[in-house]
């Protein structure tokens, strides 16, 4: 059985149960028919953001959500700030709410990498923003393997009691191979089910790579397509406050918020830089110059003269600097396709875009 490649075991396993009668496929079918009649209500909220006046229900039970950021931009700070919040049902940050159900007030939270001192210190600064941790437990697991961390995982939030929101600090640490696409959709796999099968709310955090703004591998890619919400934390032209941006959400995104740490070393709320402000009120492509928009297209087709939709809109957020998200770029490809500098055009099976040269 060990030789026997994993796509083949598992249909060998299905038919396996369905000869035995222990399994009935249709059954199954049967229990995930879509009923277009049926009126669903909206699932519950783990977190609120709020900013502007609206409210945006970002991390809803049944999801899981993603935070991506470089090394250093202070992203588990951002999760302290949004553990205090759901532990507390109460605010953080500011613009954060926790709003989790009576009967889903647990919380998880896993740690991949930080050593038993630094980890302590950063479960310590939960309890310093809420002062009770009694729905509250926090798992180190950096001296497990890959496959051991992922088992611990759902063996704790599958015997927990009225869990609500789990958070993850490593994704990455769950896998032999960031770039190993079996591996990737399998984890995302394991997210989805957990999430569905429990009612909860998964927070995993991931590094963005060096060289652009992208979720790090193929793992990147897959959590970003799955996830419910994306944010990314950067650091701001301040080098003491860390931007927070919606990259993607699938309800209400909401707007960008700043945090600095204290001098009781947590995380508090503060105003968005004002070069960020700037940056959030003109990021629309009428407003910018048609030479920066020439620039940054010849950098994207030097680079790579055929990109699909992916690419080059991956390619136009990290040329102005990460100064918008996916939602904001469709704007800039719809600019560039009216002014016609660049044409949409079917290279055999694959979409692309062509570059025609930003003529003004």
């Amino acid at each position: 059985m060990a030789n026997i490649p994993r796509k083949e075991q598992e249909t060998k396993n299905w038919n396996e149960k369905e000869t035995a009668g222990t399994f009935d496929p249709w059954a199954v079918l049967k229990s995930v028919e879509v009923d277009p009649l049926a009126v669903i209500a909206q699932p519950p909220t783990a977190i609120e953001v709020h900013s502007n006046g609206k409210v945006s229900p970002s991390f809803t039970l049944g999801n899981f959500s993603m935070v991506i950021g470089k090394a250093k931009s202070k992203k588990t700070f951002l999760l302290t700030g949004l553990a205090a919040a759901a532990v507390g049902n109460s605010w953080a940050l500011d613009c954060i709410k926790g709003v989790l159900p009576s009967d889903k007030r647990g919380v998880l939270y896993f740690d991949t990498e930080q050593s038993e001192y630094h980890l302590n210190r950063t479960i310590r600064r939960v309890l310093n923003q809420t002062g009770d941790l009694s729905n509250f437990r926090a798992f180190g697991l950096r001296k497990f393997k890959p496959f051991e961390r992922l088992k611990m995982i759902e063996f704790a939030i599958y015997s927990s009691n009225n869990i609500g929101l789990v958070f993850i600090d490593g994704l990455r640490d769950l896998l032999t191979s960031i770039n190993d696409e079996e591996q990737a959709t399998n984890i995302t796999s394991d997210l989805l089910r957990w999430t569905a099968e429990l009612n909860i709310h998964i927070i995993v955090v991931l590094h963005q790579n060096k060289g652009d703004l992208n979720a790090r591998g193929h793992v990147g890619s897959e959590a970003l397509n799955k996830a419910e919400t994306t944010l990314s934390v950067t650091i701001g032209t301040d080098p003491d406050t860390s931007l927070v941006e919606c990259e993607f959400c699938r309800d209400i995104p909401f707007d960008s918020f700043a945090f600095r740490i204290s001098e009781e070393g947590l995380p508090e709320g503060c105003d968005l830089p004002e070069k960020a402000t700037s940056q959030a009120r003109h990021a629309n492509p009428q407003s910018i110059a048609n030479e920066k928009h020439s620039s940054v297209l010849a950098n994207i087709y030097n680079t790579n003269p055929t990109p699909d939709h992916v690419e080059l809109r991956d390619a136009i957020i990290y040329g102005f600097g990460g100064q918008f998200g996916e939602s904001k770029c469709r704007e800039f490809i719809t600019h560039y396709l009216t002014m016609g500098w660049v044409e949409k055009c079917r290279d055999k099976k694959r979409v692309i875009y062509k570059y025609k040269r930003a003529l003004f």
